[in-house]
């Protein structure tokens, strides 16, 4: 009995024992193995101890970090009087703590690792347009050199504030600044130089606006609370308009407009149709007032030319339509008393200059006047003469504010 039971203890024993053999055999056979690269090892022993947050230098070293743009897209918001930049920045700087002797390695000179995971310099938009958020660029991973040096190249998005002058809208120019700089280290600590002219590179072309000109320039700051200076580079950015819809939405219409004013005085003197013209084209002006009102931003100091000019249209055509009333009303109505002697006088001084002869008002050697036509025919061509005079007079005004505007 005792070695029956005895051969049933071992049997047990050596179930239970194949059994976690088994799974031992299973667990290893799915466990991944794979030996450490070069860059896993270089990455372990130059991060052991390594805190991003510190910067890579003695505190009374200085750290030089040269910046660089390249831009591919810029955007003008008239209402908030932003400037919005899309393109890349380029950081570069040395860092001591990162440096490792490539044959060591296995020949490795440059790593490729997540920016999060070294030192980056605090370098922000000083004339920032987005409130708090200071976060303008993209987590690209940094360049690692032996030697120590960093390369950060991150997509970068801008907005930044810019005081517009919307005079000349729209065959503007915009003068904008882009002013970036270390937010916590002044410049006995981080050092920013100029490493590159800005570059432009178009990936799609902008309907409305062209880069003309991009100048940088490094700038040295004292400010009243510290004795430190403080360094920041600023971008000088000026755009030009893209003018060509705007010029068949506006400026066309607007020399439309300003024909068909000038056209009204060519009318018969007793014609309705011109209270009418008049009346389409104060209509006309006005719808053209409220898209201004809704296309441009209310700037003090700054009301475009072209936004004065139809404000202009807008009396002309209704001193036009009183200058026209006055006129129906002198060669229509009847008159009993003669032109009045003053006026004989104006209107024969002024009437050869607009094709209306003297032999309609005659003068005696005393200054006494001689009629040579009936009442209403002298008050006929007084409306005349008052008729092209104001003619010339807004062919000027009309010359003047065209040159201005346009």
């Amino acid at each position: 009995m005792a070695q029956t039971v005895g051969k049933y203890m071992c049997v047990a024993l050596f179930v239970l024992v194949t059994v976690a053999l088994g799974q031992v055999v299973a667990q290893s056979e799915g466990a991944a193995v794979w030996a450490p690269t070069w860059a896993d090892t270089l990455k372990k022993d130059l991060l052991k101890g390594y805190d991003p947050s510190i910067r890579p230098s003695q505190h009374y070293n200085v750290t030089t970090v040269e910046t660089g743009i390249t831009i591919t897209h810029v955007e003008i918001n008239e209402i908030k009087s932003t400037l919005s930049v899309y393109g890349w920045m380029k950081f570069s700087w040395n860092d001591p703590k990162l440096t490792w002797n490539p044959a060591s390695y296995g020949n490795l000179n440059v790593v490729r690792w997540d920016p999060t995971i070294v030192w980056r310099p605090d370098v922000v938009l000083y004339n920032n347009a987005g409130g708090s958020d200071q976060h303008h660029y993209g987590d690209t991973n940094v360049l690692v050199y032996s030697e120590g040096k960093v390369l950060w190249v991150p997509p970068t998005e801008y907005h930044a504030f810019c005081e517009l002058n919307m005079r000349l809208w729209p065959f503007d120019y915009q003068k904008c600044i882009v002013k970036i700089g270390s937010w916590t280290f002044d410049g006995y600590m981080l050092n920013l130089t100029i490493g590159s002219e800005p570059q432009i590179e178009t990936l799609v072309s902008n309907s409305e606006w062209k880069i003309a000109k991009i100048a940088v320039e490094r700038n040295t700051r004292y400010y009243p609370c510290c004795t430190e200076p403080y360094i920041d580079i600023t971008y000088n950015v000026t755009l030009q308009r893209q003018s060509d819809t705007h010029r068949a939405i506006v400026i066309v219409p607007a020399l439309v407009i300003m024909i068909l004013a000038l056209s009204v005085f060519w009318l018969p003197l007793d014609a309705g149709e011109r209270i009418i013209t008049n009346g389409i084209l104060a209509l006309m002006v006005t719808i053209y007032l409220v898209y201004f009102a809704q296309q441009l931003p209310a700037i003090s100091g700054h009301t475009p030319l072209i936004v004065i000019f139809f404000s202009n249209t807008l009396l002309l055509t209704a001193f036009s339509t009183i200058i026209c009333v006055i006129v129906m009303n002198l060669s229509k109505a009847k008159h009993q008393q003669s032109l009045p002697g003053l006026l004989k006088r104006l209107a024969g001084c002024v009437g050869p200059f607009v094709g209306v002869g003297k032999k309609h008002f005659s003068f005696s050697d005393k200054g006494n006047v001689a009629l040579e036509s009936s009442v209403d025919h002298e008050w006929s061509k007084f409306g005349l003469v008052l008729n092209r005079l104001s003619f010339v007079v807004y062919c000027v005004i009309f010359i003047i504010c065209a040159f201005y505007s346009f």
